[in-house]
């Protein structure tokens, strides 16, 4: 089981040709708090829903340095070996058995070598910093070597903190030559930058495989599509993802917490996770990494709950049921049904609406406003298309008439489906001439996805 870059530089591809969509679910805390036995029943349910990758970090500290597995076994053996980044046998034992668990379920593991608060005092966990150049070449060397005989490990520098100095920059520069050198040397390997920034800084390095943003949990309608766009346009193509958008049934405004009102904050939902996929995709991402709040921690009944202290979390077995993580594979499905290599971002094709006469609504229509110029990141549609003519693909996140130009597609007449984004399932689906322009106005309320397809050339 391998996953490479496609030869056009903006997708994964397995080792046979067919596509590989990179849809991750974020279990940072996985090799700390589930039992072999709890991860596979995890991994029975997402792979169920269609992901392909769990993103867990070898070790991860919330609140407590050098914190003991669900065995009792710490990651470190001694404070010396923790300064020494010498990990506990133990620990890698069970790590090792739940990496293959994963293998088994046909999932990749996007491994972090370590969170960010292990290389940078700027982070959300309990640190200290541990690591410099010399010891993360060290430690990632030898990770390579230990986990050399896993296919299905994908490698995730980083973890939430920002490069702010030189020495940051060098020690993960470091970490990445250490695992080049050893057994896993030939794993895809990426960045997981801190909240609203990407990987880019290290976009010309020759270990960074594929870039990643984070746009993180602070407000709703984040556009991360901007950030997918520009990423897309660099004359070096590299895949792209969000790596770490909303999570599903967490607290909105995450940095701006009012403690005196607990219990009252808006949570992100189902519908704000489908947002960040769609439109990110459609701009030209090669995947999309999905997390739930409750799952993202691994909370169990009764434990400290991690930056959300007044929120009353849910169990994360309870989480499993989010509905989300059952609707990202519609999207997955309706891509790998046409030709996928093929995708490319095409915003022009966004005809905004111009309409002038002598009837009050028609002249307010006209008026130059951000939801007739497709600039207000609440009703913003992505689209993209087809370079050799044959779909267009366009996702409306609210009801409004859309008017798309088809004069790239190669037929004359278009197959025009609407999709429910919560269902998967066609909400109207008829066929018109192609006259250059098409209009359409769905019947959904919230999101729509509109497929038109060159008749003939339908998946």
């Amino acid at each position: 089981m391998r996953i490479r870059v496609s030869p056009c530089g903006h997708f994964f591809q397995q080792d046979d040709g067919s596509p590989f969509f990179f849809l991750a679910d974020t279990v940072w805390v996985l090799f700390n708090k589930l039992t072999v036995g709890e991860a596979r029943s995890l991994f029975a349910d997402r792979r169920a829903k269609g992901f392909t990758v769990i993103q867990a970090v070898v070790f991860r500290d919330l609140f407590e340095p050098n914190t003991p597995n669900v065995n009792g076994d710490p990651p470190f053996l001694s404070d010396d070996d923790m300064f020494a980044v010498r990990l506990n046998p133990a620990w890698m034992a069970h790590l090792k058995s739940i990496v293959a668990a994963a293998g088994e379920s046909d999932l990749f593991v996007g491994l972090l070598p370590t969170w960010g608060d292990k290389w940078n005092d700027h982070s959300n966990s309990a640190g200290p910093v541990i690591m410099d150049r010399e010891r993360a070449r060290v430690y990632g060397r030898s990770l390579s070597d230990q986990l050399a005989d896993f296919e299905n490990i994908v490698w995730i520098l980083g973890g939430d903190s920002p490069i702010l100095r030189q020495d940051h920059a060098d020690t993960i520069q470091a970490m990445a030559e250490g695992i080049r050198s050893g057994g896993s040397s030939k794993r895809l390997m990426t960045f997981h930058p801190t909240g609203a920034d990407t990987s880019e800084v290290f976009h010309s390095a020759a270990w960074l495989d594929f870039n990643s943003i984070q746009t993180s949990h602070d407000r709703p309608n984040l556009p991360g599509y901007v950030h997918v766009e520009r990423l897309y346009a660099n004359r070096l193509p590299k895949p792209c993802l969000d790596m770490e958008p909303n999570y599903e049934s967490s607290p909105m405004f995450v940095m701006k917490r009012n403690r005196a009102r607990p219990n009252v904050e808006p949570l992100f939902s189902a519908y704000d996770v489908r947002k960040s996929l769609y439109r990110t995709v459609l701009a030209g991402a090669a995947g999309f990494t999905y997390g739930s709040e409750p799952i993202r921690q691994l909370y169990r009944s009764g434990e400290r709950v991690h930056i959300h202290d007044t929120y009353a979390m849910p169990g994360w077995q309870d989480a499993l049921s989010d509905p989300g993580s059952g609707q990202l594979r519609h999207l997955v499905d309706i891509l790998i049904s046409r030709s996928y290599f093929t995708r490319i971002p095409a915003q022009h094709l966004f005809v905004p609406v111009r309409q002038y006469g002598s009837w009050a609504d028609r002249i307010s229509v006209g008026m130059h406003f951000a939801g007739q110029e497709n600039t207000d990141p609440v009703s913003h549609v992505q689209i993209a298309r087809c370079s050799e003519g044959s779909y267009i693909y366009a996702y409306v996140p609210v009801r409004q008439v859309v008017t798309l130009r088809t004069s790239e597609l190669s037929s004359r007449e278009i197959a025009v489906t609407l999709y429910d984004p919560e269902t998967g399932q066609q909400t109207d689906r008829y066929t018109a001439p192609n006259e250059g322009t098409i209009t359409v106005v769905p019947t959904r309320d919230l999101d729509t996805f509109i497929v038109l397809d060159a008749v003939g050339t339908a998946g």
